[in-house]
């Protein structure tokens, strides 16, 4: 029941939102974009090795965002669409994320409409932020798997979680941010408490023209868990 209705609130909010802003319609906050990234790397692991379109919007009213995400790999191995409904409140924002992956290979294999546990190819995340100040650019951040295909091999939920911290740095005409995460017991991450995510991303603009200019950001990824390291780069439109 409680699924049922989060389903319902992630659903019936865009309308709410659209009649809320019949008085004023610059309450309402859209936002499109693309980005072209090199392969998909997440919290420290390499989810395909294939470059990934990845299409967001993303609609925002006073505290409230609703938005869609997605990955699609150039060679059609790998698809994935993600909902999510956010709320923040001073510095702390509230994030409930629905991730949904797709064979591209086989559509019928996977019914988006299925949330039968251990059969659904959903999981739902609810994940907390924490914003110190813009003196302070330091970001905390804990999220946790409740529902879906977070499962051990006994098909018993593993409540993955993730813990994360993150220092941006300003240069001007660039950003460099530092990052660490990890996972506090045996989950998805990793089959025991580790660290599996660590590195360093700069983002900086690149002029085209005068008056068109591009962020590309590359990142640099070691996960000791697995003694892996990854360089990827990503350009948003």
């Amino acid at each position: 029941m409680k699924l049922i209705k989060l389903c319902l609130l992630a659903t019936l909010l865009p309308s709410y939102l659209f009649s809320s802003s019949n008085n004023d319609s610059l309450k309402i906050e859209p936002a499109i974009g693309l980005d072209l990234s090199t392969r998909y790397i997440w919290r420290g692991m390499m989810l395909d090795n294939a470059a990934q379109f990845q299409p967001w919007a993303d609609l925002t009213y006073k505290h409230f965002s609703i938005g869609a995400w997605g990955s699609y790999a150039t060679d059609g191995s790998f698809a994935e669409v993600d909902l999510y409904l956010s709320y923040a409140v001073k510095n702390f924002t509230f994030t409930l994320n629905d991730y949904f992956t797709e064979n591209e290979d086989n559509l019928a294999e996977f019914d988006y409409f299925n949330w039968k546990d251990s059969k659904t190819n959903h999981a739902l995340e609810a994940l907390i932020a924490y914003q110190f100040s813009d003196k302070i650019p330091l970001k905390l951040t804990a999220g946790t798997f409740l529902y879906g295909y977070d499962l051990d091999e006994k098909g018993n939920n593993l409540y993955s979680t993730w813990l994360s911290a993150s220092y941006t740095i300003d240069l001007d005409d660039s950003f460099v941010r530092l990052f660490v995460g990890g996972t506090p017991y045996e989950s998805m991450y990793h089959n025991e408490a580790a660290i599996t995510s660590a590195g360093v991303e700069l983002t900086k603009n690149i002029a085209f023209t005068n008056t068109f200019s591009v962020p590309l950001n590359v990142n640099f990824t070691v996960n000791p868990a697995t003694e892996d390291v990854f360089l990827t780069a990503l350009i948003s439109f």
